[in-house]
């Protein structure tokens, strides 16, 4: 873990868990898509659910795009809630590799499953910080984020695109499009695609800039953890 490179450049990778649970967690997506699909009208066999968990979502898209969206979007919302992926998100290694890279207690975590699906290009995120407006709202008090893949990723299979900086603010965030930077500010920026083997985090300051990469071949699962303080940062 690099503390200069997240104070300079707003990210770096560390390893933080046993790369074993990581796998595991794996297992919890696969057995939520099972649990919403029998309680489908649907024929489970519709699921295709001896299709390895990387493949299986393109795999019903071929057949229904409805029905893949519908799985899609239950395990963005609820797969985080799965035994092993629970495991990662309490784990004190976790807060403590936050907490010294933010400068700051974390006192609170927002946590969600994202996904990069070939079939789904469209539903990958375009450049955004995860604090784009400062309201005096609740989002605003994340300080650093942890991205967690399920497995090891390179720029070919599912890596983040960052753009590197230490920011003081967000960018501008437009709602033309859903709510994200416009390319056009990042023009000339540099951008980094940091690999990030199993069992590391991919640690975000809030106002660093991201996007998700396409991605042709198997599908990339993450777990990301946003985690909030009410404290300002040590200097």
């Amino acid at each position: 873990m690099s503390i200069d490179r997240f104070r300079n450049e707003g990210y770096t990778v560390a390893p933080v868990f046993d790369p074993a649970l990581v796998a595991a967690a794996e297992q919890d997506i696969a057995a939520h898509i099972d649990r919403i699909a029998h309680a489908l009208y649907r024929p489970i066999a519709d699921t295709f659910p001896g299709e390895p968990l990387a493949r299986r979502l393109d795999r019903i898209h071929r057949m229904d795009r409805s029905l893949a969206d519908l799985l899609r979007i239950a395990v963005c919302t609820d797969a985080q809630h799965g035994p092993h992926m629970q495991e990662l998100v309490r784990s004190p290694e976790l807060v403590r590799t936050a907490e010294r890279l933010a400068g700051v207690p974390i006192d609170g975590k927002v946590v969600r499953v994202r996904a990069a699906i070939e079939s789904f290009e469209r539903k990958l995120h375009r450049w955004h910080s995860d604090v784009a407006l400062l309201d005096g709202s609740d989002c605003g008090r994340v300080r650093i984020t942890a991205w967690i893949p399920l497995r090891s990723v390179t720029p070919s299979t599912g890596a983040l695109d960052v753009a590197p900086g230490r920011r003081e603010q967000p960018l501008p965030h437009h709602r033309t499009d859903g709510f994200a930077i416009d390319a056009c500010d990042l023009a000339g920026a540099e951008v980094a695609s940091p690999s990030c083997p199993a069992g590391s985090a991919l640690f975000l300051d809030r106002f660093t800039p991201h996007r998700s990469r396409p991605l042709r071949g198997p599908a990339r699962f993450a777990l990301v953890v946003w985690m909030k303080s009410s404290e300002r940062p040590i200097d």
